[in-house]
């Protein structure tokens, strides 16, 4: 395992935390076949705390370890609310049972930008379907857990996780997580207090094990009485007895009195003691976890290694957290009383301790934990500054994004303002999260703080210049980011200009920023030169995620040029960086395969776009730049035409849609509204095609007043495909400016695209003689960048232009294979009548796990949750599947599966 994974791993969290004594045989529960054998998918233990979860838990652990089984344990803790933080200590929980499970994302959770967690789910899945054992994941403590991000993996994790996999899961409340299914499949067990507290039997053996002697039965059943079998109190009296001259006084006051069983339990434990061990008991229970060298530095105690010696002795509830008992914690409910007693009786004290231990715990690497015993002392400025020492670290570096959102909403916003690269870095995670509001607010009083240091008047000029430098460095990078490309390469032109001795990896950032911004306005070549130095800049300064940005955006701007082969080995070079520096990182990747699809399906490689459109899907909404997004959902659309879908061809360019509604990007969602719209068009539903246009307001041909130069784009290529037979000559001469801009710049594919519809005008209007000339220019141009979808997109309207096609005047030019190919393939479509291309091809390791998932009786809707994908999505997934097996649905899928030998 790499040292920086180690170093993120608390090892203590993956093993059974268990009390100081062995636990009481309880054979009712320690032998329960249904959790040793399996026989339930999910067992959830949930009672109050005290109740012997974790031990019950800990001795099955113990028992099916002895009988071979691989087991993973993962105590939760609050700072689990950090998915990265999960997710990396689920994996290395899961290690222990598997060593190659999530190996391959287990470098990508310590990244810059960690990607979002279904890509890494699906590593996992994949991982686990690979394992042939069985294997049994505890969760403990599942109340600290309540974020919404970490309930979702966990929720996944039950339903569609391999079902290799068994959850036996602790908590002390309703566990919050999606079960009904599970419950009336007859696949959970569930576990509560009434199972869990002691009876008659087990409450007298209890004491005879703990006092070496029998109770009478009389005390036994005052006892069960009072406790009403709860473990804790009987383990907190059998403490104090243990100590008692006179134990049939305290049995009878203690159940006379009407003080809170912990509350006068607890009481009673203190007593014994004498006033050293006592201060030693309080200061070390302020700490979630405690070592003999921090309760040393927060006891001053210099024998503390013995002192916590004699607690564990003495039984003192405390509890390993590893194998060694080089840490250990109280149990809660007893800490949280020792706690809360010394926080009121001396709360100057109760701070002092909490101080000492942070400074104990931060100068030995343990920043996190010291900066939240920090906080809980309310030590605001020290607090604060350790944060901005470590900040970059915990959020660039180990992806802690939820470690930083926590603590802003503690930290006094005076004590932030004092150290601005926290709230930097709280923007960075809010923009990660696409929090905008939150985010402009915080680039708000950043800028506020610039205009106040700048009115001191003896204020500090580099500290300043420093600010200014970051802040406007965040603010282009967030215009790129939600795809205002026009304001982010200004932003980031302006950013270069005045701080060009800035980092190399600062000006590599900027430099992909203004190169997008260049790809916005159509300056390709300035574009292009802009990557170069942006290249050299990062690959001297061994910043490796960005200059995967740069591959991206170098692909994009060939796109945009019509330049596919280039653009296809820009990507390949980024997959490539992305494989061996980032770690395979699935976001980046995504982002790069989603390219690949759209250049193999213009190529006409249809089942290459397939595979490169199954390797981008399981990241491409989640964490996909608008430009990938774009490119992702029109190849998917287009190939469920290919499939003759026309509704789930648009059901995926609504969603896609709708996604860019959401994220705010306007481009996205006129871009597939546009494609919307020509889809309907040719296929002969003109009304539908321009009440599409009409509200997305691009429905007359441009110019028009006032309309942006989005919109007059969309215009041009949508309401031109509604409007061929209506106002063929007004298509015309609204394409003849369009088509001479694209020639001027070299956007060659472009120009292929505005030709065929000027031929298909032409056509319409009588003008076959332009019509074929309009097509032979566009075959000129395609013929050497290999385009073949731009026609055969077209169809039938097409196809007769095709056919006219003099092939004599193509003698051993370049455009004759490409005319003689687009001949063929137009008559067989019509000797076929239209039919869809034929599926003989394998299926692919995505389509293999929907149709196992089928075989499950899961609903669309329950198999799409599982795969990370919408349900237009799923279907699109689905209609191939039936497609290769020659079936319409899914009892003939499964039929044909099952005689194939693949299920």
């Amino acid at each position: 395992m790499d040292k920086r994974h180690e170093r993120a791993i608390i090892q203590g969290k993956l093993f059974p935390a268990t009390g100081t004594r062995k636990p009481l045989p309880r054979p009712r529960l320690d032998s329960s076949s249904d959790v040793l054998d399996g026989i339930f998918p999910v067992v959830v233990v949930a009672a109050p705390a005290g109740y012997g979860k974790s031990t019950v838990m800990a001795r099955w652990h113990a028992r099916l370890l002895e009988r071979g089984v691989s087991c993973a344990w993962l105590s939760l803790d609050t700072d689990d609310n950090d998915a990265a933080r999960f997710l990396r200590h689920l994996i290395a929980a899961l290690q222990k049972a598997s060593a190659h499970i999530g190996k391959d994302v287990a470098e990508d959770l310590l990244s810059d930008f960690a990607s979002g967690s279904r890509s890494v789910l699906e590593a996992i899945a994949g991982d686990l379907a690979r394992v042939e054992q069985r294997i049994v994941l505890f969760l403990d403590d599942l109340q600290l857990v309540e974020g919404p991000e970490v309930r979702g993996i966990l929720d996944w994790l039950i339903n569609y996780a391999p079902r290799r996999l068994q959850y036996v899961i602790g908590t002390r409340q309703d566990p919050g997580l999606r079960l009904s299914g599970l419950r009336v499949r007859s696949q959970l067990l569930e576990l509560g207090a009434e199972q869990l507290q002691f009876d008659a039997k087990e409450t007298a053996q209890f004491y005879k094990s703990r006092l070496g002697r029998d109770l009478p039965a009389p005390d036994l059943q005052t006892l069960l009485t009072k406790t009403e079998g709860w473990p804790a109190a009987l383990e907190l009296a059998a403490l104090v007895l243990a100590g008692s001259s006179e134990p049939k006084a305290f049995i009878e006051h203690f159940a006379g009195t009407d003080t809170s069983v912990v509350d006068y339990l607890c009481d009673m434990v203190l007593s014994q003691m004498d006033e050293r061990t006592r201060d030693i008991v309080f200061r070390i229970s302020m700490f979630d976890r405690v070592c003999a060298p921090l309760a040393r530095a927060a006891t001053d105690a210099n024998d503390a290694e013995e002192a916590l010696l004699g607690l564990r002795t003495r039984n003192l509830f405390l509890i390993p957290l590893d194998r060694s008992w080089e840490w250990v914690r109280f149990h809660h409910l007893v800490g949280e009383f020792f706690r809360e007693t010394y926080r009121r009786a001396a709360p100057a004290q109760a701070v002092e301790c909490l101080v000492r231990g942070a400074r104990w715990l931060h100068a030995n690497g343990h920043v996190e934990e010291a900066v939240n015993y920090l906080i809980r002392a309310e030590e605001w400025e020290q607090a604060t500054h350790w944060i901005a020492d470590s900040v970059e670290e915990l959020v660039f570096r180990r992806g802690y994004h939820q470690t930083i959102l926590r603590w802003m909403n503690t930290l006094p916003g005076a004590c932030v303002d004092r150290y601005p690269v926290i709230r930097i870095q709280y923007a960075f995670a809010l923009s990660f999260y696409h929090r905008y509001q939150e985010y402009e607010a915080q680039i708000y009083r950043l800028q506020q703080l610039l205009r106040s240091l700048e009115a001191q008047p003896h204020h500090d000029a580099g500290r300043i210049e420093e600010l200014r430098c970051a802040v406007e460095l965040q603010v282009a990078m967030s215009r790129g980011l939600r795809d205002d490309g026009m304001l982010g390469g200004e932003l980031a032109a302006a950013w270069l200009a005045r701080w060009p001795d800035a980092s190399l990896t600062r000006k590599g950032v900027m430099g992909n920023v203004l190169s997008f911004g260049h790809k916005t306005r159509g300056h390709i070549d300035g574009g292009l030169k802009v990557i170069a130095e942006t290249r050299h800049w990062l690959e001297q300064s061994e910043g490796y995620y960005a200059l995967s940005w740069t591959a991206y955006l170098e692909a994009m701007l060939h796109l945009k040029r019509g330049s596919y082969f280039e653009a296809r080995l820009a990507c390949s070079r980024g997959l490539e960086l992305v494989e061996q520096k980032l770690h395979g990182h699935p976001g980046q990747a995504g982002l790069l395969h989603a390219l690949l699809a759209g250049i193999s399906y213009e190529f006409d490689e249809i089942e290459q776009a397939l595979w490169h459109l199954e390797l981008a899907s399981s990241g491409v909404n989640e964490y996909a730049h608008a430009d990938a997004v774009i490119v992702a959902y029109l190849t998917q659309s287009r190939i469920q035409h290919l499939r003759h879908d026309q509704s789930g061809a648009q059901a995926m360019l609504r969603e896609g849609q709708q996604l860019g509604e959401r994220r705010g990007w306007r481009r996205v969602t006129l871009s597939l509204a546009a494609e919307e719209c020509r889809g309907l068009a040719r296929a002969g539903h003109h009304e539908d095609a321009r009440l599409v246009a009409t509200r997305f307001d691009f429905h007359e041909l441009p110019p028009r007043s006032g309309a942006s130069p989005l919109s007059s784009d969309k215009a041009l290529r949508a309401a031109s495909h509604y409007l061929l037979r209506q106002s063929p000559r007004a298509v015309i001469e609204a394409l003849d400016a369009a088509i001479e801009n694209s020639r001027r710049r070299a956007l060659d594919h472009r120009s292929v695209e505005l030709l065929v519809l000027r031929a298909l005008a032409e056509k319409e209007d009588g003008d076959w003689a332009s019509a074929l000339a309009d097509l032979r220019s566009a075959l000129t141009i395609a013929a050497r960048r290999n385009y073949v979808r731009v026609f055969l997109d077209e169809g039938r309207e097409l196809g007769a232009l095709i056919d006219r096609l003099d092939m004599e005047q193509f003698r051993g030019s370049e455009v004759a294979p490409l005319a003689r190919r687009l001949q063929r393939a137009m008559r067989a479509s019509e000797v076929q009548g239209g039919a869809p291309i034929g599926m003989g091809e394998e299926l692919t390791k995505r389509e293999l796990s929907i149709l196992k998932r089928l075989e499950s009786g899961l609903s669309n809707k329950e198999i799409a949750e599982a795969i990370f994908v919408s349900e237009g999505t799923l279907k699109w997934h689905l209609h191939n599947v039936y497609g290769k097996l020659n079936v319409k649905n899914r009892s003939g899928a499964m039929t044909r599966a099952r005689a194939l030998g693949i299920l």
